[in-house]
Protein backbone atom coordinates (compact mmCIF):
# COMPACT_ATOMS: atom_id res chain seq x y z
CA UNK A 1 0.00 0.00 0.00
CA UNK A 2 2.68 2.63 0.76
CA UNK A 3 4.39 1.61 -2.67
CA UNK A 4 0.82 2.98 -4.63
CA UNK A 5 0.97 5.76 -2.82
CA UNK A 6 4.45 6.71 -3.42
CA UNK A 7 4.43 5.28 -7.07
CA UNK A 8 1.01 7.85 -7.33
CA UNK A 9 2.97 10.46 -5.52
CA UNK A 10 5.81 10.17 -8.00
CA UNK A 11 3.50 10.34 -11.16
CA UNK A 12 1.90 13.21 -9.51
CA UNK A 13 4.69 15.10 -9.24
CA UNK A 14 6.36 14.06 -12.93
CA UNK A 15 2.97 15.36 -14.28
CA UNK A 16 2.98 19.35 -12.16
CA UNK A 17 6.55 18.93 -13.53
CA UNK A 18 5.65 18.73 -17.18
CA UNK A 19 3.19 20.90 -16.92
CA UNK A 20 5.23 23.52 -15.48
CA UNK A 21 7.85 22.67 -17.75
CA UNK A 22 5.75 23.59 -21.24
CA UNK A 23 3.77 26.53 -19.29
CA UNK A 24 6.13 29.02 -20.85
CA UNK A 25 5.43 27.97 -24.34
CA UNK A 26 1.54 27.64 -23.48
CA UNK A 27 1.73 31.06 -22.00
CA UNK A 28 3.74 32.68 -24.34
CA UNK A 29 1.27 35.22 -26.90
CA UNK A 30 2.42 37.26 -29.80
CA UNK A 31 1.35 40.49 -31.90
CA UNK A 32 -0.84 39.59 -34.68
CA UNK A 33 0.96 40.10 -37.93
CA UNK A 34 -1.29 42.63 -39.09
CA UNK A 35 1.54 44.20 -41.85
CA UNK A 36 4.78 44.86 -42.55
CA UNK A 37 5.15 47.50 -39.43
CA UNK A 38 3.49 45.86 -36.35
CA UNK A 39 3.02 48.62 -33.23
CA UNK A 40 2.60 46.55 -30.78
CA UNK A 41 3.91 48.51 -28.40
CA UNK A 42 2.16 51.86 -29.72
CA UNK A 43 5.20 53.97 -30.02
CA UNK A 44 5.60 54.74 -33.42
CA UNK A 45 3.82 57.77 -35.21
CA UNK A 46 1.36 56.72 -37.89
CA UNK A 47 2.86 58.66 -40.87
CA UNK A 48 6.08 57.08 -39.85
CA UNK A 49 5.19 53.76 -39.80
CA UNK A 50 3.33 54.49 -43.41
CA UNK A 51 6.50 55.23 -44.79
CA UNK A 52 8.29 52.46 -43.41
CA UNK A 53 5.65 50.35 -44.46
CA UNK A 54 5.58 51.79 -48.11
CA UNK A 55 9.80 51.01 -48.34
CA UNK A 56 9.43 47.34 -47.06
CA UNK A 57 6.72 46.55 -49.75
CA UNK A 58 8.80 48.22 -52.87
CA UNK A 59 11.68 45.68 -51.06
CA UNK A 60 9.64 42.74 -51.26
CA UNK A 61 7.94 43.75 -54.77
CA UNK A 62 11.63 44.20 -55.83
CA UNK A 63 13.76 41.40 -54.43
CA UNK A 64 10.96 39.20 -52.95
CA UNK A 65 13.11 39.69 -49.56
CA UNK A 66 10.37 39.91 -46.63
CA UNK A 67 11.38 42.67 -43.76
CA UNK A 68 8.91 43.30 -40.81
CA UNK A 69 9.22 45.52 -38.04
CA UNK A 70 7.77 44.77 -34.29
CA UNK A 71 7.46 46.83 -31.40
CA UNK A 72 5.98 44.72 -28.46
CA UNK A 73 5.25 45.68 -25.12
CA UNK A 74 6.71 42.79 -23.38
CA UNK A 75 9.69 39.89 -24.27
CA UNK A 76 7.45 38.08 -21.37
CA UNK A 77 10.21 37.11 -19.57
CA UNK A 78 12.51 35.44 -22.89
CA UNK A 79 15.81 36.62 -23.78
CA UNK A 80 15.37 39.24 -26.80
CA UNK A 81 17.16 36.45 -28.81
CA UNK A 82 14.98 33.75 -27.83
CA UNK A 83 11.51 35.88 -28.30
CA UNK A 84 12.96 37.34 -31.57
CA UNK A 85 13.39 33.45 -32.89
CA UNK A 86 9.47 31.93 -31.45
CA UNK A 87 8.52 35.47 -32.93
CA UNK A 88 10.00 34.95 -36.27
CA UNK A 89 9.05 31.34 -36.84
CA UNK A 90 5.14 32.04 -35.74
CA UNK A 91 5.00 34.97 -38.26
CA UNK A 92 6.98 32.47 -40.87
CA UNK A 93 8.91 35.25 -42.40
CA UNK A 94 9.99 35.27 -45.71
CA UNK A 95 9.50 32.72 -48.55
CA UNK A 96 9.05 29.04 -48.54
CA UNK A 97 12.00 28.35 -50.61
CA UNK A 98 14.27 30.71 -49.90
CA UNK A 99 14.19 32.01 -45.94
CA UNK A 100 14.82 35.52 -47.20
CA UNK A 101 13.28 36.89 -44.44
CA UNK A 102 14.28 39.68 -41.86
CA UNK A 103 12.55 40.90 -38.14
CA UNK A 104 13.63 44.03 -36.82
CA UNK A 105 12.21 44.00 -33.21
CA UNK A 106 12.48 47.17 -30.30
CA UNK A 107 10.93 45.79 -26.75
CA UNK A 108 11.32 49.83 -25.36
CA UNK A 109 9.96 47.89 -21.98
CA UNK A 110 13.14 46.13 -21.46
CA UNK A 111 15.16 48.60 -23.83
CA UNK A 112 16.10 45.63 -26.07
CA UNK A 113 16.61 45.72 -29.80
CA UNK A 114 17.27 42.58 -32.07
CA UNK A 115 17.51 42.03 -35.81
CA UNK A 116 16.34 38.47 -36.96
CA UNK A 117 18.05 37.42 -40.42
CA UNK A 118 16.83 34.18 -41.92
CA UNK A 119 18.93 31.17 -43.46
CA UNK A 120 18.74 32.53 -46.97
CA UNK A 121 19.96 36.22 -46.07
CA UNK A 122 22.95 35.02 -43.45
CA UNK A 123 25.37 35.56 -45.69
CA UNK A 124 24.58 39.06 -47.27
CA UNK A 125 23.06 40.50 -43.56
CA UNK A 126 25.61 39.27 -41.62
CA UNK A 127 25.82 39.21 -37.74
CA UNK A 128 28.71 41.80 -38.03
CA UNK A 129 26.49 44.20 -40.29
CA UNK A 130 23.47 43.78 -38.44
CA UNK A 131 25.32 44.71 -35.36
CA UNK A 132 26.98 47.69 -36.68
CA UNK A 133 23.33 48.75 -37.41
CA UNK A 134 22.44 48.42 -34.86
CA UNK A 135 25.23 49.82 -32.48
CA UNK A 136 25.90 52.99 -34.62
CA UNK A 137 22.06 53.44 -35.89
CA UNK A 138 19.41 52.73 -33.78
CA UNK A 139 20.50 52.74 -30.14
CA UNK A 140 21.70 56.35 -30.46
CA UNK A 141 17.97 57.18 -30.90
CA UNK A 142 16.54 54.28 -28.87
CA UNK A 143 18.44 55.79 -26.04
CA UNK A 144 16.68 58.99 -27.02
CA UNK A 145 13.29 57.69 -27.16
CA UNK A 146 13.28 58.15 -30.71
CA UNK A 147 11.43 54.86 -32.10
CA UNK A 148 10.02 56.12 -34.58
CA UNK A 149 13.24 57.57 -36.11
CA UNK A 150 15.19 54.63 -34.72
CA UNK A 151 12.96 52.27 -37.55
CA UNK A 152 12.89 53.78 -39.72
CA UNK A 153 16.51 54.49 -39.57
CA UNK A 154 17.54 50.91 -39.56
CA UNK A 155 14.90 50.04 -42.39
CA UNK A 156 16.72 51.99 -44.52
CA UNK A 157 19.90 50.15 -43.94
CA UNK A 158 18.50 47.23 -43.87
CA UNK A 159 16.78 48.04 -47.31
CA UNK A 160 20.56 49.55 -48.23
CA UNK A 161 22.04 46.38 -47.60
CA UNK A 162 19.03 43.95 -49.35
CA UNK A 163 19.11 46.10 -52.20
CA UNK A 164 22.32 45.47 -53.58
CA UNK A 165 24.90 47.29 -51.13
CA UNK A 166 25.98 44.18 -49.26
CA UNK A 167 29.61 44.31 -49.82
CA UNK A 168 29.68 47.94 -48.88
CA UNK A 169 28.58 46.90 -45.37
CA UNK A 170 30.53 44.10 -45.31
CA UNK A 171 33.30 46.08 -45.58
CA UNK A 172 32.80 48.66 -43.04
CA UNK A 173 31.77 46.04 -40.83
CA UNK A 174 35.24 44.70 -40.93
CA UNK A 175 37.04 48.07 -41.15
CA UNK A 176 34.97 48.46 -37.51
CA UNK A 177 37.64 48.92 -34.12
CA UNK A 178 37.17 45.65 -31.91
CA UNK A 179 38.10 45.18 -28.92
CA UNK A 180 37.03 44.65 -25.04
CA UNK A 181 36.67 48.69 -24.43
CA UNK A 182 35.74 49.60 -28.13
CA UNK A 183 32.29 50.39 -27.21
CA UNK A 184 33.05 52.11 -24.00
CA UNK A 185 35.48 54.94 -24.86
CA UNK A 186 34.89 55.11 -28.50
CA UNK A 187 36.87 55.79 -31.39
CA UNK A 188 39.37 58.91 -31.52
CA UNK A 189 39.29 60.74 -34.36
CA UNK A 190 41.18 63.49 -36.05
CA UNK A 191 40.93 66.95 -33.74
CA UNK A 192 39.03 64.98 -30.81
CA UNK A 193 41.94 66.08 -28.51
CA UNK A 194 41.23 69.89 -28.89
CA UNK A 195 37.77 68.61 -28.32
CA UNK A 196 37.75 66.97 -25.65
CA UNK A 197 39.71 69.40 -23.76
CA UNK A 198 37.29 72.61 -25.06
CA UNK A 199 34.70 70.42 -23.01
CA UNK A 200 36.56 69.85 -19.97
CA UNK A 201 37.75 72.87 -19.41
CA UNK A 202 35.17 74.63 -20.45
CA UNK A 203 31.82 72.57 -20.12
CA UNK A 204 32.16 71.91 -16.50
CA UNK A 205 32.12 76.03 -15.70
CA UNK A 206 29.45 76.34 -18.27
CA UNK A 207 27.56 73.64 -16.54
CA UNK A 208 28.91 74.59 -12.61
CA UNK A 209 28.09 78.29 -13.03
CA UNK A 210 25.85 78.95 -15.60
CA UNK A 211 23.45 76.10 -15.19
CA UNK A 212 20.81 75.85 -18.17
CA UNK A 213 21.80 79.13 -19.66
CA UNK A 214 25.84 76.85 -19.78
CA UNK A 215 23.98 74.12 -20.81
CA UNK A 216 22.81 75.63 -24.31
CA UNK A 217 26.21 77.57 -24.64
CA UNK A 218 28.02 74.07 -24.67
CA UNK A 219 25.10 72.79 -27.02
CA UNK A 220 25.99 75.44 -29.44
CA UNK A 221 30.09 74.97 -28.92
CA UNK A 222 29.56 70.65 -29.63
CA UNK A 223 27.55 71.79 -32.50
CA UNK A 224 30.29 74.13 -33.76
CA UNK A 225 33.04 71.60 -33.44
CA UNK A 226 30.18 68.92 -35.25
CA UNK A 227 30.10 71.43 -38.04
CA UNK A 228 33.75 71.96 -38.58
CA UNK A 229 34.58 68.67 -38.23
CA UNK A 230 36.43 68.64 -34.98
CA UNK A 231 33.93 65.74 -33.51
CA UNK A 232 32.15 63.11 -35.47
CA UNK A 233 28.83 63.69 -37.01
CA UNK A 234 25.78 61.73 -35.87
CA UNK A 235 25.77 59.27 -39.25
CA UNK A 236 29.92 58.34 -38.22
CA UNK A 237 29.41 57.75 -34.30
CA UNK A 238 30.20 54.80 -32.71
CA UNK A 239 30.66 53.64 -29.23
CA UNK A 240 31.67 56.47 -27.19
CA UNK A 241 30.87 59.30 -28.78
CA UNK A 242 26.87 58.00 -28.93
CA UNK A 243 26.80 60.38 -26.31
CA UNK A 244 26.74 63.88 -28.47
CA UNK A 245 23.14 62.71 -30.11
CA UNK A 246 21.61 64.57 -27.10
CA UNK A 247 23.19 67.53 -28.38
CA UNK A 248 21.54 66.79 -32.01
CA UNK A 249 19.03 69.77 -32.81
CA UNK A 250 15.78 67.51 -32.42
CA UNK A 251 14.40 66.00 -35.53
CA UNK A 252 10.57 65.75 -36.66
CA UNK A 253 9.91 62.13 -38.12
CA UNK A 254 7.94 63.61 -40.99
CA UNK A 255 10.57 65.80 -41.75
CA UNK A 256 12.67 62.71 -42.11
CA UNK A 257 10.12 60.79 -43.96
CA UNK A 258 9.71 63.42 -46.52
CA UNK A 259 13.54 63.48 -47.54
CA UNK A 260 13.56 59.65 -47.42
CA UNK A 261 10.72 59.94 -50.09
CA UNK A 262 12.66 62.80 -51.83
CA UNK A 263 16.08 61.90 -51.93
CA UNK A 264 14.86 57.98 -53.29
CA UNK A 265 13.08 59.09 -56.30
CA UNK A 266 15.92 59.16 -57.85
CA UNK A 267 16.55 55.31 -56.83
CA UNK A 268 15.99 52.67 -59.46
CA UNK A 269 14.83 50.42 -56.51
CA UNK A 270 12.42 53.16 -54.71
CA UNK A 271 10.73 54.34 -57.96
CA UNK A 272 7.50 56.01 -58.61
CA UNK A 273 5.94 52.86 -60.09
CA UNK A 274 6.69 51.25 -57.29
CA UNK A 275 4.51 53.92 -55.29
CA UNK A 276 1.80 53.82 -57.62
CA UNK A 277 1.63 50.09 -56.68
CA UNK A 278 1.46 50.59 -53.03
CA UNK A 279 -0.58 53.33 -53.52
CA UNK A 280 -3.08 51.19 -55.63
CA UNK A 281 -3.10 48.11 -53.43
CA UNK A 282 -2.45 49.37 -49.58
CA UNK A 283 -6.19 49.36 -48.31
CA UNK A 284 -6.37 45.68 -50.45
CA UNK A 285 -3.50 44.30 -49.45
CA UNK A 286 -3.66 41.17 -47.14
CA UNK A 287 0.33 40.71 -45.78
CA UNK A 288 1.24 37.40 -44.20
CA UNK A 289 4.05 35.83 -43.81
CA UNK A 290 6.03 33.42 -46.76
CA UNK A 291 6.67 30.37 -45.22
CA UNK A 292 10.26 30.71 -44.38
CA UNK A 293 11.92 29.78 -41.19
CA UNK A 294 14.76 31.68 -38.83
CA UNK A 295 18.09 30.59 -38.85
CA UNK A 296 18.86 32.51 -35.73
CA UNK A 297 21.06 35.01 -37.29
CA UNK A 298 21.25 38.42 -36.65
CA UNK A 299 22.47 40.39 -33.75
CA UNK A 300 21.27 41.97 -30.22
CA UNK A 301 21.75 45.18 -28.47
CA UNK A 302 20.12 47.03 -25.60
CA UNK A 303 20.26 51.09 -24.16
Amino acid sequence: MPSLRLKIRAAALALVAALAIGLPASAQTFPRLSGRVVDDATVLDTAMRDGIAQRLKALEDQTSDQVVVATVRSLQGYSVEDYANRLFRAWRLGQKDKNNGVLLLIAPTEHKVRIEVGYGLEGTLTDAVAKLIIESHLIPWLRQSRYDVAASTGVDDIVDVLAGHAAEWQQRARARPSGPHVHDVGVIQPGSFLSILLLVVFGGAFLLFFGMIGFAILTAILRLLVFVHLLPHAKDRQGGWSWLNRFDPPVDPRSLRRSHRSSSSSSSFWSASSFASWSSSSSSDSFSGGGGSSGGGGASGSW
